[in-house]
């Protein structure tokens, strides 16, 4: 029986690496999303002079799943104008939205900072503001990809010491 325990405490341990490891793989592929949906928002309003609301709706036409959804939302609550400001809806739809909780403080305030800088703005202002955000973006995401796998080889090293740890100290 302690034996046993032991073994499902190292197989515990090695997955909770892993798992934290499968972290920074999930945080890459939503930054490279938003700055997608950047890329398009920038695309959108610089060529076609959509406005806001056509803007989101033709990039939600492109997006997968959550990201459509979240663009959708933000086109179908700009079309109503409930009384809240550009800022108030767009944090509201992409914090119930997207899965902003996954990926840092500070990556998360700069992709919502995006709903201060718009809305107001002429064209060339809104292009602007799109194209330093994604710039911060892009070197937020270029620096996770050059840490990432040496931040997935801690993690599961962690994972299988601590198991290892925790096995010797039942033992």
């Amino acid at each position: 029986m302690k034996t046993a325990g032991i073994i499902l405490i190292l197989f515990s341990g090695a997955g909770l690496g892993l798992c934290k490891s499968m972290e920074v793989t999930a945080r890459l592929k939503i930054l490279e999303k938003l700055v997608q949906i950047l890329l398009l928002l920038k695309g959108e309003i610089r060529c076609t002079g959509a406005t806001l609301e056509d803007a989101f709706l033709d990039v939600a036409a492109k997006m997968p799943g959550i990201y459509r959804k979240f663009l959708e939302e933000m086109a179908a609550q700009l079309q109503r104008r409930p009384g809240i400001t550009f800022t108030g809806i767009f944090r509201e739809c992409a914090l119930r939205n997207l899965p902003l909780q996954k990926i840092s403080k500070e990556e998360r305030e700069c992709f919502l900072s995006l709903g201060e800088k718009l809305g107001y703005l002429d064209k060339e202002m809104q292009v602007a503001q799109l194209t330093l955000l994604e710039e911060e973006l892009s070197t937020r995401m270029k620096t996770l990809k050059s840490e990432a796998p040496k931040m997935q080889k801690v993690y599961q090293s962690m994972g299988v010491l601590g198991g290892i740890l925790l096995a010797v100290l039942m033992w």
